[in-house]
């Protein structure tokens, strides 16, 4: 009983956490959408009129930090969670060759079925515009890319599963993993962040660390930053033919890979934690009403 209560305290905790990050991602973007409009008037983050390509970019590095270091800095000060449960240290020996392209396999599967989904749907499907080189398109690589790599695992694979931790790797994975992708209040960008969270969420419990993890998540999102590059700019059997390559090669080789590694004995259960079933997370009520909430706010805002 106290270790359902402890996962239910957790997880419950964790829920506040990812509505607090999605209430100060929206709080920094309309203010500093007011403060833009005040300089350029009429002119929003919507619409930014008079704003550089530049100036626009790093806007969105001050939301996507600010975001993440409100509910770190609250966990931090609010909640059991210490600094060295984040685990920002050396990891122990991992695998990029084998760990990589499995990760990208991940992905690239997740991609493709929320593709699917979504045309089945009946939506469309909208492609950030990215500029054609300089200084714009480096901002926006650092925006769209390693930003988001580094703050993201930071919060949700160190803080969120950090604090899920001592309920045993199972719940530590899945809980923070599935506000992971809720968050991301897409559909098809939903499925690919759940599925690349349990991922990289098994890798922070095995390695000892979230380093790792912040590459995998880095070079997952320079890929996809390539490739939405080659859609606008690259001859069409180009671009089609990259995508293409990317969509159907990384699921296959990575299913190779775990054939093989498993042949020589590999368990992708080997050194993770005990603990309890990871369904107990939802004896939670506060992460029940999280996860209906932003499902709601998915499907309907």
């Amino acid at each position: 009983m106290s270790k359902t209560r402890g996962v239910r305290g957790a997880a419950g905790w964790c829920a506040i956490a990812a509505i607090l990050y999605l209430l100060a991602r929206s709080l920094l973007y309309a203010g500093i959408s007011a403060l833009v409009g005040v300089v350029h008037p009429g002119a929003s983050l919507a619409k930014p009129i008079g704003v550089s390509e530049v100036g626009l970019g790093l806007l969105q590095i001050v939301i996507a930090v600010g975001a993440a270091l409100v509910p770190l800095l609250w966990m931090l000060r609010g909640t059991r969670l210490q600094t060295d449960d984040l685990r920002i240290t050396v990891p122990a020996p991992w695998s990029p060759a084998f760990c990589l392209p499995v990760f990208l396999g991940v992905a690239s599967t997740a991609n493709l079925c929320g593709g699917l989904l979504v045309r089945l749907a009946g939506a469309e499907d909208a492609a950030t515009l990215l500029p054609s080189g300089g200084a714009e398109l480096f901002v926006q690589f650092l925006a769209l890319c390693a930003v988001p790599a580094v703050v993201e695992e930071l919060l949700f694979r160190g803080a969120l599963q950090g604090l899920m931790r001592p309920s045993g790797s199972a719940a530590a994975i899945f809980g923070p993993a599935l506000l992971f992708g809720l968050l991301h209040l897409d559909l098809a960008q939903g499925l690919t962040a759940f599925a690349c969270g349990v991922f990289l969420g098994w890798l922070a419990e095995r390695s000892g660390s979230i380093l790792p993890g912040m590459l995998l998540h880095f070079c997952n999102n320079t890929l996809a930053f390539l490739n939405l590059y080659l859609r606008f700019y690259a001859p069409q059997p180009v671009s089609f033919g990259v995508e293409l390559f990317i969509l159907f090669f990384f699921p296959v080789f990575g299913v190779w890979l775990i054939w093989h590694a498993r042949q020589q004995g590999f368990r992708f259960s080997a050194g993770l934690r005990p603990g309890v079933d990871l369904t107990k997370i939802f004896t939670s009520p506060v992460y029940d009403l999280a996860v209906v909430f932003l499902v709601c706010y998915t499907i309907f805002v």
